[in-house]
């Protein structure tokens, strides 16, 4: 733990804390209502040496001390806490005192503190967290030669007109090839086909398969991003080909549809 003292004295600071933090009105009466209360309150610590601070603030919610880090990150500690008392240094009888021990710096703007993540950031994270591979969980294996060719076009309305974020994966293998190793085809088709864009990621939106004269074909639908998606499996181009090649399975394409596999409409 960094270890830190802070400096100065403040009058007044438990009633900010409280939420009274403006003056009265002039006529004493209660029209005018005091001011709203800041999120945090600015305090400013003793930095290593004399001529260096460092940038923190007291949450008038949580009454914890807001220390931004070197690194970027927050250090949150209620300042009334065994571990508090340890950062600023101080014994427990002069823990009764905040005057003591806290300045408010008017000159430090409220935008400028530390801030904690908010719900959704901390949503968004924990939701990243979980997001692997686009390609299967496991891959039943399959030999070099059960996979026959791949392709990628992009969906054609009924119209005659191509939906640009939609692109159709057509892969040929030998039947009996697992369903595992067949989407993964598909899917390593893409990452390789991807290489050609400017769209790095791809979501899957649904796949059909035939099979016909001992060959399998599937045909698969993507979407493609500039930016990457929400999504637990979402295909990212560096990643997913990384995987192509730690599973064995081929990322080629070859121009033109696969033959056997009807357009789309």
């Amino acid at each position: 733990m960094r270890r830190v003292l802070i400096i100065g004295a403040v009058a007044g600071l438990l009633v900010s804390l409280a939420g009274c933090g403006g003056e009265a009105s002039s006529n004493g009466g209660l029209s005018s209502p005091p001011r709203a209360k800041p999120a945090t309150l600015p305090v400013r610590l003793e930095g290593p040496t004399e001529d260096t601070s460092i940038l923190a603030g007291v949450s008038t919610r949580s009454g914890e001390l807001l220390i931004l880090e070197n690194d970027g990150s927050v250090s949150r500690t209620a300042v009334d806490s065994p571990r508090g008392r340890q950062t600023i240094r101080q014994a427990d009888q002069e823990m009764f005192s905040l005057t003591d021990v806290l300045v408010t710096d008017e000159t430090i703007a409220l935008e400028d503190l530390p801030k904690p993540p908010s719900a959704q950031d901390l949503a968004l994270e924990a939701f990243a967290a979980r997001r692997g591979s686009a390609l299967p969980a496991r891959i039943v294996p399959a030999p070099a030669e059960a996979f026959l060719g791949a392709s990628v076009r992009p969906v054609q309305s009924r119209a005659g007109q191509s939906i640009s974020e939609l692109v159709a994966v057509y892969v040929k293998l030998r039947q009996g090839v697992d369903g595992s190793a067949a989407f993964a085809y598909a899917t390593c088709t893409l990452a390789a086909w991807s290489t050609t864009t400017d769209t790095p990621y791809a979501r899957h939106i649904r796949t059909l398969s035939s099979e016909r004269g001992g060959v399998l074909t599937v045909e698969s639908i993507f979407t493609m991003s500039e930016s990457l998606p929400l999504g637990l499996r979402v295909m990212e181009r560096d990643e997913t080909l990384q995987d192509c090649r730690a599973n064995g399975i081929p990322a080629r394409v070859v121009a033109g549809p696969v033959e056997g596999t009807e357009k789309n409409g």
